[in-house]
């Protein structure tokens, strides 16, 4: 049996002969190893890879398949390698096309021309060369047209290891794709662009009356922004709505009802005919499935499991964010995440982006795994973090990002009550609202 050294030897070994992307199996099958040995392997050469500022490598994972890539953060300067046809930057209309792939796929051409109003035929073919697009198989219909999907090189290039990585993203909300849709999509973008206008006027017109208030907190891990969101709900008395509860709700239908949590067809057809709902209770969010009180049964070890698998579902995605924006329509609360503010509630009324140094948070987040009794070390949550945020603030597709009209809040080195008293402040100032704030004792 082959000790650690000399499997990460071999493994790496492999991995640099293999060139392209190989499946997880099939170096089990060739070093001899169990699958649960194997991924430990790959994570301790992940993170010697992480840790060495000296390497220009990276272990990059795709779908179930290991690769050794360059780090990307060389990829400027390794482009000088090739051929310059191949380093031009792709074109909004490229990109436009790609999303509706990466997150349709499978996709027909015609499906794509649908979608952007417009034939996309010759720049799917660009994409094809660029071995960013590739066609599998085919349609069962009547001329039998292709069916495309992303290519590895896409999800190398994007650091996904699937297209469920993509964070959720309204296609409308591109701008450019008014510029190459047809007449018909082109004037009724126009009507909703008017309404949506109209809308925003008379909602301001009517906070004084209405008095709802809805606050959209973003910002990167272990910024506090939960932690603040909680606390400032509760000093204004709204909804801080637990959108992990809600996963959670719909993970135990499933798995009550039988179904594969990570089946996006039964998933699919189970939220059509789901009624989930959530309201304000002085020890929290109670949370209902069709009628039926959720809150007490949706933190067991099982649940989270299965909330893990159905909220990588698009279909899922969408359906919380409709829900979300519906309540966020008929009531007060304070929502956080990492694209509220810009993507769930564009419209919130007060939007903040809370962060904190990347050691800071760090460190937080290494108390609370010391405080839950679980195993790890500072340095491992610090490379971790650093990875996750530069995921985050460089994909491709709705980053996370501080919206225009967001109130940036440093919480590095202050106290929650100082913080949660300033975000009041701030709240008064900015909504046009009635608040009746109690002072802290």
């Amino acid at each position: 049996m082959l000790s650690d050294v000399e499997a990460l030897v071999l493994l790496e070994a492999f991995l640099f002969a293999a060139g392209d992307p190989i499946e997880k199996t099939k170096l089990a099958d060739l070093m001899d190893l169990s699958t649960q040995r194997l991924d430990l392997l790959l994570d301790q050469l992940k993170r010697r890879y992480q840790i060495d500022v000296h390497s220009a490598l990276r272990l990059s994972e795709i779908n179930d398949k290991v690769a050794l890539s360059t780090k990307a953060e060389l990829g400027e300067s390794l482009s000088l390698l090739f051929d310059p046809r191949n380093r031009q930057d792709l074109s909004q209309a490229s990109y436009e096309v790609l999303a509706v792939i990466a997150y349709s796929e499978p996709v027909t051409r015609s499906e794509i021309e649908m979608v952007r109003g417009v034939n996309s035929d010759s720049i799917v073919s660009r994409l094809i060369e660029r071995g960013l697009v590739e066609q599998r198989g085919t349609l069962d219909v009547p001329g039998r047209p292709g069916l495309l999907y992303v290519s590895e090189l896409f999800l190398a290039d994007f650091g996904l290891k699937s297209t469920q990585d993509l964070e959720a993203v309204d296609l409308l909300m591109y701008d450019e794709v008014s510029e190459y849709a047809d007449e018909e999509t082109e004037r009724k973008l126009k009507k909703l662009s008017e309404e949506n206008s109209d809308r925003k006027l008379e909602e301001t017109e009517d906070h004084d009356v209405k008095e709802t208030l809805v606050i959209a907190i973003d910002g990167p891990s272990g910024a506090g922004k939960s932690t603040l969101a909680r606390e400032l709900a509760s000093r204004l008395s709204i909804l801080f709505l637990d959108t992990g509860a809600m996963y959670r709700a719909l993970a135990l239908k499933a798995l009550r009802q039988g179904l594969n949590p990570a089946d996006e067809a039964e998933i699919q057809q189970m939220l059509a005919a789901t009624d989930l709902d959530v309201e304000l209770a002085p020890d929290g969010q109670r949370t209902f499935v069709d009628g039926i009180e959720f809150t007490q049964d949706i933190r067991t070890p099982a649940v989270s499991q299965a909330a893990s698998d159905i909220s990588a579902l698009s279909v899922c995605r969408h359906f919380c964010v409709d829900l979300q924006r519906a309540l966020a329509d008929r009531q007060s609360l304070v929502l956080d995440g990492r694209d509220i503010g810009t993507y769930v509630l564009p419209q919130a009324t007060v939007k903040f982006f809370v962060t904190a140094s990347l050691e800071i948070r760090a460190r937080r987040r290494y108390e609370e795994m010391l405080q839950k009794g679980e195993n790890g070390n500072y340095e491992d949550v610090l490379l971790d973090m650093q990875q996750r945020d530069y995921n985050d603030s460089n994909r491709a597709l709705a980053p996370t990002k501080q919206a225009e009209d967001a109130i940036l809040i440093d919480t590095s080195g202050r106290s929650v009550d100082d913080l949660v008293e300033e975000m009041l402040d701030l709240v008064k100032k900015r909504a046009n609202v009635n608040l009746n704030v109690p002072d802290r004792d």
